[in-house]
């Protein structure tokens, strides 16, 4: 949802239909049927969702007992995910998290200083309810809009240089909140610093050769 000529309020969250409200009922009773305690958990938006974290993840899973379990749902937002963050995650009490999330409060044109102390809120969360659990935060991925019509449409007012003021802002939350700070901005760009076109297939969501990249980076960082 793209919102022209003006910052979109803090209050404003993405619409959560039916679909997205089914699937974040899903994982709240999973996790409160189904799913064990102590596991590793990705946590975020669409990009967190499409993540190929079975295949890429299976190895170290195995190796080291541990579950992944996927928590992303399409479309979050930081608030929205903050709702619902203590129901589809904190509840098992993970042995790690995986944050990643902000990309759709940019794309709604909300402020970053909003953006980043929603997160601050997660944060507070996760160490109020989890203590020990190891936190990865990661920074918000850069964008291409450059590759196609549908790129440009799927980027909308996201821009690289706004997700690095947002990501500025986020590093010393890491640290604040005794988080690993993972920014795989370096990695995932072109010469101009766009998302490469090897990595994505729309601008903004990662492919396998993306999320390969991703996980290489992440698993070293488990515990």
């Amino acid at each position: 949802m793209l919102f022209k000529n003006k910052s979109v309020s803090f209050e404003i969250k993405s619409k959560y239909d039916t679909q997205k409200k089914t699937k974040a009922s899903n994982f709240k009773l999973l996790n409160e049927t189904m799913t064990l305690q102590g596991q590793t958990v990705l946590a975020g938006d669409s990009i967190t969702e499409i993540f190929n974290d079975y295949e890429l993840f299976y190895e170290w899973s195995k190796k080291n007992d541990c579950a992944v379990y996927n928590r992303g749902i399409s479309g979050d937002t930081s608030n929205r995910l903050s709702e619902r963050f203590y129901d589809n995650v904190l509840n098992i009490s993970p042995r790690n998290i995986v944050l990643l999330i902000g990309t759709n409060d940019i794309g709604m044109g909300r402020k970053i200083e909003d953006i980043a102390k929603e997160i601050k809120g997660i944060l507070e969360q996760i160490r109020s309810k989890s203590a020990e659990t190891n936190v990865i935060l990661e920074a918000v991925y850069p964008v291409n809009k450059n590759l196609s019509n549908e790129s440009r449409q799927m980027v909308g007012r996201r821009t690289n240089s706004t997700i690095r003021e947002l990501n500025a802002l986020l590093k010393p939350l890491a640290d604040s909140f005794d988080c690993v700070w993972l920014d795989l901005t370096e990695a995932l760009s072109d010469e101009n610093g766009n998302l490469h076109k090897a990595y994505c297939y729309d601008g903004l969501h990662l492919n396998v050769n993306g999320f390969r990249i991703v996980a290489e980076h992440i698993i070293p960082l488990l515990k």
